[in-house]
């Protein structure tokens, strides 16, 4: 079985969860202030989704003498899902019980998909490394969506 950690992928801070809990956190009476925060978050969360875009677009040209690289992209961009993954859960647990089991079992069902599309990705061969590969960044778009439905990676 995969890694806690290894388990874990992607790079956006889930704006999208956590940042209407943000912006309604403050006691803050002026709304000017929370709708220019929920601008600015939302201007920030475009930029990062736009990188991290960019991020699996050129992902997609790995070749496979290159696996072993994409193997370990593929790790890191668990490690950092895996941290969105404690933050995001630390916000929704403000919401409700509900929203925290939601989250588990979208989370629990990607990361299982990845875990198994990795260990694909590492038996891969050379004629099978396209199809692969790409089965490998649905499950890493999957666990990133698993966090923010308002987050594509295409």
């Amino acid at each position: 079985m995969f890694s806690k950690t290894a388990l874990m992928v992607g790079t956006i801070m889930s704006v999208a969860v956590a940042g209407p809990v943000y912006a309604g956190s403050t006691a803050t009476t002026d709304q000017a202030d929370t709708m220019a925060t929920d601008d600015a978050m939302k201007s920030d969360a475009n930029k990062m989704g736009d990188k991290v875009a960019n991020e699996y677009e050129d992902a997609k040209d790995f070749t496979y003498e290159e696996k072993d690289e994409f193997l370990a992209w593929v790790e890191e961009k668990s490690d950092q899902l895996g941290d969105q993954y404690d933050e995001v859960s630390a916000s929704v647990k403000q919401d409700s019980e509900e929203a925290v089991d939601e989250l588990a079992e979208a989370w629990n069902g990607a990361s299982a998909e990845l875990g198994e599309a990795f260990e694909d990705a590492k038996e891969a061969s050379a004629e099978s490394w396209e199809e692969v590969k790409k089965n490998t960044m649905t499950a890493l778009e999957d666990a990133q969506n698993a966090l923010s439905d308002d987050q594509t990676v295409e």
